[in-house]
Order: structure tokens, then C-alpha cells, then sequence
């Protein structure tokens, strides 16, 4: 049999040089590296320790959900590192998330679930944190894998949890923590405002639509860039100073004024729509996947008013 000759080393080289061109000009996608599992330890705050909480929570431990990795958290993580083989160093790190994690998906219900909408949360998902994978869990699952280029199946699976817990999440790893829980001041005060405007129903649910994607009902003093408030309004787009935009009650009037128009000259769009056409979000979907919850949200601020 006649061995073939190995190709010369400047067609190996020009070969090489050719799919380098083909990824740079977008004409075929490169792998993008995942995040780094981040490192919680003593100390650590934020998002990443909540959903780690959750986690271990799924596991069995009896731990407070609290966001603070405080020596409590610690010891437990040091059972669980016993448990599992690992090093027990009490710190949350590589070798410890990927026996930490669990595969959730749609049907699914317990803390493990809870732990993956925490995490969704940092990212503005607005996700009641109820432990129940629901359609709208599933929905905020397929956006965010698309948005990282991640296959868009819906099942939070390992490469998804790193995506997750690697990018974000305040104390424990830069931007902004989004509350799992709305305040009640909020909504009362977005809910006392509208109805003192005297905005339909419509416009209502549009207005807790976008205060539950963009701060899950809460007035941030922090966002992407120099967005605040409620309604992740910025000071460079003309929404007003920052001391007015963590005013509740300005921000309010500041989304309801624009959305009493909008619906009043687009009557067939939905309240997510008239969301999006006064945010003018990157992700316009979004609204109109969380109206549940904005409905529960405004029959409790009624509640809260009496």
C-alpha cells in the first residue's frame, strides 16, 4: 500500500489561516469559553450565594436562604464537600458547583428550581422565587440561553448553571442584585399612581409588567450602565436626575404619562407591548411573559391600600 505524502506545512498553515477568516467574518460561529465557576467563601454576599443556599437546600441541608455566606453556610458547605469526596475547604469554587448543581426543567418543582430562578433574577427575569418551573421559568430559560449562545432548550443543565452563577450577581461577582422578593412600598406607590393618573387597566398591568421584568417591584439604586429606580430608567436617555428617578412616585408618572398615550394611539397592542414601546428594551418579550405575576402583583398592592 503507497503511504501519501504529507501535505507541505504551507497548505497545513493556509488551512489554518482560512477557518480563522471564516470565524472572524461571522461565517461560522466561534465557541465561546463559559464563565469561571466564581469562588463564594465566608463573607461573600449577593444573587450567587442565595441560589447556592437554594441548592444546598435541594440537597438536604437544613440552611437559612439569606444571602449572606455567613459560618452557618460555611459548615454546611464543609458537611457537603465531606459528603461528596472534596476538598472541605468551606468554599464554593470549581470542584464544588458541579456537585452542587441540578438539572432542572419545566415540571419540575423544589428548591433546586428555586435556586435557578434566583439566578435568572440577576439578569432582570422578574421571576417569582416559588420553586415551581413553570411556562414562564421555561420562557426566561430559553431567552437567556439564546442571549448567550447557548442551545435554547429550556433545561437548566451545567452549561447553563455556569452561564448562570459566572456572570453577574452583585457582591459575589459585579452588577446589580434584583431582590427575589418585590417591596410592598413599591407597589403601592407605582399602584397609587397610576390610579391617581387614572390609567386603564391596560396600562396598569404594562406599568407592573415592566417593574417586575426590569427590578422585580423594587427601587434600585443600581443597573446596566446608569439605569435606577424601578423602572431601570436612565438619567442619560432624559428620564430625569437620579434623585428623581429613585423617586417612586416620579418614576411612575414618568413610565405611566408616555403609556396612557401609547395605548391610546395603538389600541390592538397588549399591555406587554405598550411596555416595550415605552422602555425600548433589548428584549421585548419579556413583558408579556411575566403577566401573571404582574396581575398578582397589583391584586396585592390593592390588598396593601385596602
Amino acid at each position: 500500500m503507497t503511504r501519501k505524502p504529507a501535505a507541505p506545512r504551507i497548505w497545513l498553515a493556509l488551512t489554518a489561516l482560512c477557518a480563522a477568516l471564516v470565524v472572524s467574518l461571522g461565517l461560522m460561529p466561534s465557541a465561546s469559553a463559559a464563565p469561571a465557576w466564581p469562588a463564594l467563601k465566608n463573607g461573600t454576599t449577593g444573587a450567587n450565594v442565595t441560589t447556592a443556599q437554594y441548592l444546598l437546600r435541594g440537597h438536604g441541608y437544613d440552611i437559612s436562604v439569606d444571602s449572606d455566606f455567613g459560618p452557618a453556610t460555611e459548615n454546611t458547605v464543609v458537611a457537603f464537600q465531606q459528603s461528596k469526596g472534596y476538598a472541605a475547604d468551606g468554599v464554593i469554587g470549581a470542584e464544588t458547583w458541579p456537585g452542587l448543581i441540578s438539572t432542572v426543567r419545566e415540571g419540575d418543582s423544589g428548591d433546586a428550581v428555586a435556586a435557578a430562578q434566583t439566578a435568572l433574577n440577576k439578569f432582570g427575569y422578574g421571576l417569582a422565587v416559588d420553586g415551581r418551573f413553570g411556562a414562564g421559568t421555561a420562557s426566561a430559560v430559553t431567552q437567556f440561553q439564546s442571549d448567550k449562545g447557548l442551545s435554547a432548550d429550556g433545561i437548566v443543565g451545567p452549561e447553563t448553571w455556569q452561564n448562570l452563577v459566572g456572570t453577574g450577581g452583585g457582591d459575589d461577582g459585579g452588577g446589580c442584585v434584583v431582590p427575589s422578593e418585590p417591596d410592598p412600598e413599591v407597589l403601592k406607590t407605582v399602584y397609587r399612581t397610576g390610579v391617581d393618573l387614572g390609567v386603564s387597566d391596560k396600562v396598569m398591568l404594562a406599568g407592573f409588567e415592566a417593574g417586575v421584568v426590569e427590578s422585580n417591584m423594587n427601587n434600585l439604586d443600581c443597573g446596566d450602565r446608569d439605569s435606577l429606580g424601578v423602572f431601570q430608567q436612565r438619567p442619560s436617555q432624559g428620564w430625569g436626575t437620579p434623585e428623581q428617578i429613585m423617586d417612586v412616585s416620579y418614576a411612575s408618572n414618568a413610565f405611566f404619562t408616555p403609556a396612557v398615550q401609547v395605548a391610546a394611539d395603538n389600541p390592538d397592542l397588549s399591555a406587554g407591548q405598550v411596555a416595550q414601546k415605552v422602555q425600548v428594551s433589548a428584549y421585548p418579550d419579556r413583558y408579556d411573559a411575566v403577566e401573571g405575576t404582574a396581575r398578582e402583583l397589583i391584586e396585592r398592592a390593592q390588598q396593601l391600600l385596602g
